[in-house]
């Protein structure tokens, strides 16, 4: 037995763990000479293992750790030790972050850019305010309350309460801003609001402080060469605040701009999760087909259907439980007969336009390229919905393969169809022309329209002669109608709304007529005839305007319209402000009605110097025309915009009819062009006439 009073050393006994047995603790064997490995905190750990450990937060986060106790606090503060190895690395890793001012520690810059903690107040304002209250002040890179207390920093004030004898250009040299914080009795927070002087104009406000602190400064500064620099070194310096405000503003501008990016990134993904999620579910109840087409967006289509944009609507951006299926299964079940109705009106669109697309252009342009040049006809869209091609296109199985004997019967109806239908039209405006008053009482024919002097002008100022009112887009609106696009039922022109005159009928009677309009969402720009517009009328002052340019120019008052686009004559137009020579279209737009106090009043004179005539013979040689050719197939009158990015495309008809439209002259490519060149039928040129060259005289 050991002695009274000493203690025998004592050994705990361990059990080593297996793998086969259960886990019990671990301690330490009492044979070697390590300690036992528990109260290691993170602040005991070696130096070189903290740098480290430094080395992979981000500035904000050191920021926060130098927080949380003293220890880090007496290392991440100590500029000396700390700002090589730790924050200069550490502000080195933030992409796109302004490099800190020589005179601003980095955890104080820290703060300052990448947190929202008033230095005043210390009440957290939000990202945005840090934008809009803070940068723009610019006051010693300190940031402004964004909230309530009792901070009332910076002092902005007006200038009339600055202090006097001050500096001379000041404003230079101080913080300054059109914008004010006030306390309101109704809303204890810092609020703020533009100023402006009864004019509009923007008020500046100054830092009071900093003004009162440079006026010290200024006065203590010796006057002579001394001053001059104080000053120059004040301005440089506010200045360089300037420019590092604009940098910060930057930053954070792109910071918030990335954040809000990628929040809607996360939450797309969520979308698209959820959507995987409960195609899945709907694939196993019958809707497989559908939810394989749910998303399908024709390349020509400028937004998803109707049932896409109500279901991503609708679309909660977090995964689907199953607990939460039976809850919207109904739902989601009826979003998906919707999408098959889609789906199945699309087939039979896509059929019946592949049907148009092979048989009715073709046949179609074939038709067009056989009458005289600028022979006004009806769109292909019209053509389509003649009652005979309404039978071919609709009622003939739409997996039956259709041969020329199928579509013969419309083929040969189409001559008569269009020959009655534009006949109508016609008689429409020689209508207009027995209201004025220039034929009161006169006969009037087909030949009278012919007339250089029948001109006609529509509610858009455009003047136009015959044939071209008749292809006029004031006239000729888009075939498919949006509002029953959106409805899921295809609704066509004029169809809620009584026929005009000469409008061809073109609303479906029929589901299969519908897949005719269905058809032709992929060519949206096409359009059909829906009547003179209310405002357009034959044109008075225009007309006597055309028979004194005749007459000036010495031709015949039968004079037609081809004869004069034939010919292009230059005529001088005697403005007031100064003679000018110009193309005789041009000259139409430009010169005023004769004033009803002098009706001798001339207002064309011909063109006959040589050096003019000559001048205007070059001018019609490099005048390009309009690019606005109106075209049979889509009635597009603005070609250009519709394919002038294309390589290899010019404004031609026979350009936009190959290259937009798909269409082909059965003669060829020589044929082709030689349509286009003696194409006449152009729209919207008043703006394209404005910008040809005047002859100065």
């Amino acid at each position: 037995m050991p002695p009274k009073g000493s203690r025998k050393k004592r050994t705990r006994q361990t059990k080593v763990v297996t793998g086969n047995e259960e886990a019990a603790p671990v301690v330490l064997r009492n044979d070697s000479t390590s300690k036992v490995a528990t109260g290691v905190t993170l602040t005991g750990l070696p130096f070189d293992l903290l740098s480290e450990i430094y080395a992979l937060l981000h500035p904000v986060d050191l920021l926060q750790l130098a927080r949380t106790s003293k220890v880090f606090r007496k290392v991440l503060m100590n500029r000396q030790a700390s700002r090589k190895m730790i924050w200069l690395p550490a502000l080195a890793s933030v992409r796109g972050l302004p490099p800190c001012p020589k005179d601003l520690a980095e955890p104080r810059y820290i703060n300052l850019l990448l947190e929202s903690t008033c230095d005043g107040c210390s009440v957290t304002a939000s990202r945005s305010s840090i934008n809009t209250r803070v940068w723009k002040h610019l006051t010693n890179y300190s940031q402004t309350c964004g909230g309530p207390g009792d901070c009332d920093f910076p002092n902005f004030v007006h200038p009339d309460e600055l202090p006097d004898d001050l500096p001379k250009d000041f404003e230079t040299m101080v913080p300054a801003s059109c914008y004010t914080f006030r306390r309101s009795l109704s809303r204890p927070e810092l609020v703020s609001w533009r100023l402006a002087d009864k004019n509009g104009d923007e008020v500046l406000l100054y830092d009071l402080d900093a003004v009162k602190a440079l006026k010290e400064e200024h006065d203590l500064t010796k006057k002579g060469k001394a001053r001059e620099l104080w000053i120059e070194k004040k301005k440089e310096e506010m200045r360089t605040k300037f420019q590092f405000f604009k940098a910060c503003r930057d930053f954070l501008q792109t910071q918030i701009r990335e954040e809000i990016e990628a929040e809607h990134k996360r939450m797309e993904a969520l979308k698209d999760k959820r959507s995987e999620q409960i195609f899945k579910k709907l694939s196993e109840i019958g809707y497989a087909e559908e939810c394989r087409t749910f998303f399908e967006l024709n390349p020509k289509e400028y937004m998803a259907p109707e049932h896409v944009r109500e279901y991503r609507r609708k679309l909660v951006p977090k995964e689907l439980t199953d607990e939460e299926w039976p809850l919207i299964k109904d739902s989601m079940v009826a979003f998906m007969k919707t999408a098959r109705e889609h789906n199945s009106r699309n087939f039979k669109a896509k059929a019946v336009l592949a049907r148009m697309d092979k048989l009715l252009k073709p046949a179609y342009a074939k038709y067009v390229f056989s009458k005289p040049p600028n022979t006004v006809v009806l769109t292909t869209a019209e053509i389509a919905m003649m009652p005979e091609w309404r039978e071919v296109l609709t009622t003939k199985p739409l997996d039956k393969e259709l041969t020329s004997e199928d579509t013969a019967k419309a083929v040969a109806a189409m001559d008569a169809f269009v020959t009655s239908t534009i006949a109508i039209r016609t008689e429409a405006l020689l209508d207009l022309v027995r209201k004025s008053k220039a034929y009161e009482g006169k006969e009037v024919t087909t030949d009278t329209l012919l007339l250089a002097s029948t001109i006609f002008k529509c509610h858009c100022d455009d003047k136009s002669s015959y044939p071209a009112i008749l292809t006029h887009s004031c006239h000729n609106y888009n075939f498919f109608n949006a509002e029953g696009k959106s409805k899921g039922k295809p609704e066509a022109g004029y169809a809620n709304s009584p026929r005009p005159v000469g409008a061809v009928d073109v609303k479906p009677t029929t589901v299969g007529e519908e897949a005719i309009v269905e058809g032709w969402r992929d060519t949206w720009h096409s359009k059909v005839w829906v009547g003179f517009h209310s405002k357009c009328k034959f044109d008075e002052d225009a007309h006597e305007l055309m028979l004194e340019m005749l007459d000036t120019l010495g031709m015949p008052r039968s004079t037609t319209s081809n004869e004069m686009q034939d010919l292009q004559p230059y005529i001088v137009v005697l403005d007031p402000k100064g003679r000018k020579g110009m193309r005789w279209e041009k000259a139409l737009y430009n010169c005023k009605h004769h004033k009803k106090d002098d009706p001798k009043h001339k207002c064309f004179a011909k063109l006959e110097d040589p050096a003019h005539l000559a001048k205007a013979q070059a001018l019609e040689a490099s005048r390009q025309r309009s690019p606005n050719p109106s075209c049979f197939h889509c009635a597009n009158n603005v070609v250009h915009m519709m394919y002038q990015w294309e390589p290899g495309c010019d404004d031609s008809i026979a350009c936009h009819l190959k290259e937009h439209c798909g269409i082909e002259h059965p003669d060829g490519p020589e044929a082709l062009k030689a349509y286009s060149d003696g194409f006449r039928l152009y729209q919207k040129e008043a703006w394209w006439i404005a910008e040809e060259e005047d002859i100065v005289l």
